[in-house]
């Protein structure tokens, strides 16, 4: 509630000083919503990421993240503070769990490979109040398999690269992140009779 009160200011100062005309304000209070939730997202995670000395992690898992969830589709929270809510908490334990002992060479090549996987199967997933014309579901799917095959041969190429994979097991994180994403919202469509 606090993000739209801030936004409708905001739209509503434009309206005020004639840069945009008041047919429109509703547009912009919506559009000011998606910078001011996406601002508060982004330094939330570069926040966790300095308090626990992983200074550039949230970029790498950004990098990783955006492309495939703005191509492919995925979960959308039911408001903007839930997006931040399950933004921050899927960054912060993928942030953990990219620290612990494991094979990464390994892993980061099982999670290209599945999510390379899910891309063919699910991309993209559309939102209830987003609906894609054929030629942009199109797009999108080939965009996102591009984006899955490229993280599937940066794994590959990163196991001849001593010491690269478990710098790279964030980056691989947000692509887990969001083929995650992409299982979950296509789930909730099947349950509500949508595809």
């Amino acid at each position: 509630m606090v993000i739209h009160k801030q936004a409708s200011s905001l739209a509503d100062k434009l309206v005020k000083i004639k840069v945009v005309e008041k047919r429109t304000q509703e547009v912009y209070t919506y559009g000011f919503e998606l910078i001011i939730s996406g601002m508060l997202n982004v330094m939330l995670m570069a926040t966790i990421a300095a308090l626990l000395r992983r200074y550039y992690d949230w970029i790498l898992f950004l990098i990783a993240f955006i492309p495939l969830r703005t191509t492919a589709g995925g979960y959308h929270a039911s408001s903007h503070a839930k997006c931040i809510l399950v933004g921050t908490l899927s960054f912060s334990a993928l942030l953990v769990v990219s620290k612990l002992q494991i094979e990464w060479t390994i892993a980061n090549l099982i999670i290209a490979s599945l999510s390379l996987l899910i891309m063919f199967l699910l991309s993209p997933v559309e939102a209830k109040n987003k609906k894609l014309k054929e030629k942009q579901v199109n797009k999108n799917r080939k965009i996102s398999i591009g984006i899955g095959i490229g993280n599937l041969l940066v794994a590959i190429i990163a196991v001849f690269i001593y010491g690269i994979s478990s710098f790279l097991a964030i980056y691989f994180a947000g692509v887990f992140a969001a083929a995650l994403s992409m299982i979950i919202a296509k789930k909730i469509n099947l349950q509500k009779g949508r595809n």
